[in-house]
């Protein structure tokens, strides 16, 4: 099974600290500071351009960020991401072209209430990596037991140009695969941190600041039950009864069954 979530934690002698020259800190989530990617059938989310990277001047292919914060983002939806959609709105999503157009945003006057309502469900499996400049557009979508990620980035341009080299595609798989993935995503990034807290507690990392261990292993247990809590049942924000109203109401609007 090929790996859906790929990381690589930067060395901790190299990891700048936070804070101020004279009261630096190093924080575990600083510590998880690294690159990451997704290999999504033939294509990479998360990976840049060469035009734009030639525009910034850098080299450095995938995104780089704190590694716990594309977790969080991943992980929180996943459940989600897996849970089975109602019958209306599941083949509703399985006709993206569709979706598409009765999310476009147009002439059609529709208030933002209404818009909640009727794709806060899509934002739920959309991962928001708000950190990045021209975050990745892409969403967790099951269609009975599989589940489909698509991603449409050729609108995320900066300066006229593709930020992600990821342009628009869908890959698909189980459900039950995808769960597995998303653990073991957990499981790399816990065990590398313990490992990491380990050395630094041993004098075997010195990092650029100094940082108490003790600290560091209380902050690792928080983000476990963190990152594990992300695995419970799935409730959706806005009732299925209210968002299937909504959507109804736009695809009126627009002139598109639903």
């Amino acid at each position: 099974m090929a790996t859906l979530f790929e990381f690589e934690l930067a060395p901790v002698e190299k990891i700048t600290p936070w804070g101020t020259p004279d009261n630096p800190s190093l924080s575990w989530f600083a510590l998880t500071d690294g690159w990451f990617r997704m290999p999504v059938g033939q294509q990479v989310l998360f990976q840049y351009t060469d035009e734009i990277l030639m525009h910034w001047g850098v080299n450095e292919r995938d995104a780089n960020y704190q590694i716990a914060a594309f977790a969080r983002d991943i992980l929180g939806a996943v459940a989600a991401g897996t849970a089975s959609l109602p019958e209306k709105t599941e083949y509703l999503a399985s006709s993206w072209d569709v979706l598409t157009m009765l999310r476009l945003n147009d002439s059609t006057e529709i208030n933002e209430d209404l818009s909640y309502a009727a794709w806060r469900w899509l934002e739920e499996r959309s991962p928001w990596t708000s950190y990045l400049v021209a975050c990745p557009n892409f969403q967790f979508i099951r269609i009975g037991d599989q589940l489909y990620i698509h991603w449409d980035n050729r609108n995320e341009l900066i300066d006229g140009i593709s930020v992600w080299t990821a342009q628009q595609g869908v890959h698909v798989l189980p459900v039950s695969e995808f769960i597995e993935q998303c653990r073991s995503f957990m499981e790399h990034l816990l065990n590398a941190m313990s490992e990491r807290i380990a050395a630094i507690e041993t004098g075997g990392i010195v990092p650029q600041a100094p940082v108490s261990s003790a600290s560091l292993w209380e902050q690792h247990a928080t983000w476990q039950e963190e990152f594990a809590s992300y695995f419970q049942e799935y409730e959706p924000d806005i009732a299925w009864k209210e968002t299937e109203q909504a959507i109804h109401l736009i695809a009126q609007k627009k002139g598109i069954p639903f």
